[in-house]
């Protein structure tokens, strides 16, 4: 008689194990109705025996038939036995099988469990941290925006503080021409009588003021080339801009300039006078009014040091930086 058994193989995954373990008792379900057949039949097999009376004798074919037949059933019994024991083999090694993978799948779902929570605990604190960094973006914002209205109410501050200096140096030079016109060219000699002298009184100080030089030629040369500094000649509410194009001097028509710092003609390169002077519709030397307007750092860098000072020379070097030599 031919009989086909079932092995146990390990599941492909621990994710598996629910539908094993239904798998397993299927299978034993299955052997159990195996083993209740195979008893139902010997139960019919020995119940078929006939009981031999007493005081007759059997056949001997009759016996013989029996005796084989009670052999064949012992045979498939000792079979059907070791197919059972066969089974409970692989019972229970897909008992042991299936108690592991529970242990790896509990072990799982704690790890599985343990990472959603640190997964919801990551989540809660990167939005706590989007937050702040937004509530820092809004601060930061809010700090830059007033600090571009603080610079800008700076520089116009500065730039009007300029212009006062600017026009306050021209009055004061225009005062002192009128100061030394007003003068008498030669002094009569006049005899007075001489009173007792008053009691010397002493002389209020005036304010020095500032003047604006650069350190060098070439200095003004390099911020001018640079961009940095522009230089005018303006005569008649006229102006000039002067440049350097190829290391020489260039002069063009520009816009009366609002605002600038006024230099002393001792001051100006030569070759910028030349240039001024030999253009076609340039001014005469003697009413040209030279001036410069400084960036923005520069004029900062005479702003902290005018600050507190009562006068002194204002030098500008090639790199922008100013000095102040008293």
């Amino acid at each position: 008689m031919m009989r086909r058994r079932r092995h146990a193989r390990l599941p492909p995954a621990s994710g598996a194990a629910g539908g094993d373990t239904d798998a397993l008792q299927t299978d034993v379900m299955r052997f159990m109705s195996i083993i209740g057949l195979c008893l139902m039949a010997i139960f019919a097999l020995v119940q078929g025996i006939p009981v031999q009376e007493q005081g007759q004798p059997a056949r001997s074919s009759q016996a013989a038939g029996i005796r084989q037949d009670i052999g064949a059933q012992r045979q498939q019994l000792r079979e059907l036995q070791a197919e059972v024991q066969a089974l409970q083999s692989e019972k229970d090694r897909a008992q042991r099988v299936l108690t592991v993978a529970q242990q790896q799948l509990e072990q799982l779902t704690g790890q599985t469990q343990q990472a959603h929570a640190q997964h919801d605990r990551l989540a809660v604190q990167l939005q706590n941290l989007e937050r702040q960094l937004e509530q820092a973006r809004k601060v930061l914002a809010d700090i830059e925006q007033a600090s571009m209205q603080e610079e800008q109410d700076l520089a116009e501050l500065r730039g009007r503080l300029l212009n006062s200096q600017v026009q306050l140096d021209h009055r004061r030079k225009e005062i002192e021409s009128l100061r030394h016109r007003s003068q008498p060219q030669t002094a009569t000699p006049v005899i007075e009588k001489r009173s007792p002298p008053a009691p010397a009184v002493k002389p209020v100080p005036v304010r020095q003021g500032f003047s604006l030089r650069f350190a060098s030629d070439a200095a003004l040369d390099r911020l001018v080339a640079a961009g940095s500094v522009t230089l005018y000649g303006m005569a008649d509410q006229q102006a000039w801009q002067l440049s350097l194009e190829g290391n020489k001097p260039a002069v063009a028509r520009a816009s009366f300039p609002g605002w600038f710092h006024e230099m002393s003609i001792t001051t100006v390169p030569t070759h910028y006078l030349y240039s001024l002077k030999n253009i076609a519709d340039g001014p005469g030397p003697s009413n040209v009014v030279w001036g410069v307007q400084l960036p923005a750092t520069t004029r900062a860098y005479i702003a902290s040091l005018t600050k507190g000072q009562q006068g002194g020379a204002l030098v500008i070097r090639g790199d922008g930086q100013v000095t102040l030599e008293e």
